[in-house]
């Protein structure tokens, strides 16, 4: 217990740990002020753009028309046009199949045994402002909606309501539209065995792993995308929060050392020099996130018309370095902490050596991890792939086409700053164990009397 005690306090004397602390609270506290700050509203639409207004009132006014036919008596509630909003009248709600009042769906074996049909059911619902109404609705399913639900089945709703009109029950009139299943508890519970799995086969580490999973989703959906929905720039902004996220996610798994210190280095390099080599291939092929035609893009146009400045072309090359980042900081710490090893078994080992070492290591890392990343993005295409087979698409419209050349400008993009990251983190830890850095950094502070 004395030396634990002994060894805790000399722990808490070393500059490494106050260093390590104060970084990790001052990138904490900077991404909570800045996520405080993003929380204000995006303007729906720019008053000095008419041609911009125009297509957003038009685009609202469709809308409107296509929502009456969900009210009986064919007219929306005054003011939902001045109000400029549809979204205040329409909330989703999780709702439970009290009874199957009527089923008349079908097995269709053409399709995989997807169920055609239409089914009316008596829902309740059990969140939001509606929660414990029931009310009886009717919905059609297909070959590309198939939510065959039964009695006791957690479902996700759309419910539109007429505050104008009242029911027989005194409440305002509502409108409800199946949308899915509610996979609230399914999420969770994988969630939870994951996180269980890596606690117990990781220990201290697994758990400092997940810290530092949460904290890197926390940076993107807090800092990152509200930030580039207000019209930051997507490429400086994407390197500076991964650079940031790099450096608390090392210093949580292992604190701050020569061996943490040369994966940060290895991995910040390697993501920008991916950010690089994506840029390039961008331009050569003329291909950016505005000129890669899909329906996301479409989406994200519309809501520049209502006012999001949002800037489109940068983002192809931020998901590139968002994608790479988990893998460069993998072959990063490999390197780092083998040298680190090796230095440690071996002390008289000097920096030519130990580059050689490294890099010898790196090498068997490259084979495995490039499969393995363009592996992933083959994956994410096999639908795609499998179409182009069917269809005997053209070899040289598969080369030109947007969606190929996005997935390979992705895939080897990430690849080059995986291989590149290997020699760069080789080199550094290998001029980092020549130094005294651990020593100065993991001696503990003398206290004078």
């Amino acid at each position: 217990m004395k030396n634990r005690f002994a060894n805790c306090i000399g722990w808490l004397k070393r500059p490494a740990t106050w260093i390590a602390a104060a970084l990790v609270v001052l990138i904490a506290v900077g991404f909570a002020v800045s996520a405080v700050n993003l929380r204000r509203p995006v303007a729906m639409y720019n008053k000095d753009r008419d041609d911009a207004a125009q297509v957003y009132f038009t685009h609202l006014a469709l809308a409107a028309d296509a929502s009456r036919v969900l009210f009986e008596n064919g007219a929306l509630p005054d003011g939902m046009i001045e109000d400029d909003s549809l979204s205040k009248y329409t909330a989703y709600a999780h709702a439970k199949v009290v009874e199957v009042l009527e089923d008349n769906t079908y097995i269709d074996e053409s399709t995989e045994n997807a169920r055609v049909g239409d089914q009316t059911l008596l829902l309740e619902i059990t969140t939001g402002e509606h929660k414990g109404r029931r009310i009886t609705t009717q919905f059609f399913m297909g070959k590309m909606f198939d939510k065959h639900a039964e009695e006791g089945t957690s479902l996700l709703v759309s419910v539109m309501t007429d505050p104008r009109t009242l029911g027989e029950d005194g409440l305002p009139k509502i409108s409800v539209t199946l949308m899915n299943y509610d996979r609230t508890r399914p999420i969770l519970l994988i969630v939870a065995l994951f996180l269980l799995v890596t606690g117990l086969i990781g220990g201290k580490v697994g758990l400092r792993s997940i810290l530092g999973l949460a904290f890197t989703l926390a940076a993107v959906v807090l800092v990152l995308i509200p930030a580039l929905l207000r019209g930051h720039a997507p490429v400086p902004l994407t390197l500076g929060v991964c650079a940031l996220v790099t450096v608390v996610c090392f210093i949580l798994l292992d604190g701050l050392n020569r061996k943490t210190l040369s994966a940060m280095l290895g991995t910040i390099a390697g993501f920008c020099l991916a950010a690089l080599f994506a840029a390039f291939a961008s331009a050569l092929t003329k291909l950016d996130g505005l000129t890669y035609y899909s329906s996301e893009t479409s989406n994200l146009i519309d809501a520049q018309y209502q006012g999001v400045t949002i800037q489109i072309r940068g983002l192809f090359v931020s998901g590139i370095i968002i994608s790479a980042l988990g893998a460069v900081m993998d072959v990063a710490m490999s390197i780092s902490s083998s040298i680190n090893e090796l230095k440690t078994v071996n002390p008289g080992m000097r920096f030519f050596p130990l580059l050689k070492s490294g890099m010898r290591i790196g090498r068997d890392a490259i084979g495995t991890m490039t499969n393995t990343l363009i592996l992933a993005f083959t994956g994410g295409a096999l639908t795609e792939l499998l179409l182009m087979k069917i269809f005997h698409w053209d070899f040289k419209a598969i080369l030109s086409g947007d969606y190929i050349t996005h997935e390979i400008i992705t895939g080897v993009s990430g690849s080059i700053g995986l291989i590149l990251a290997v020699p760069l983190t080789a080199l550094i830890a290998s001029a980092l164990c020549e130094t005294r850095i651990d020593e100065v950094l993991l001696r503990p502070v003398k206290l004078h009397r």
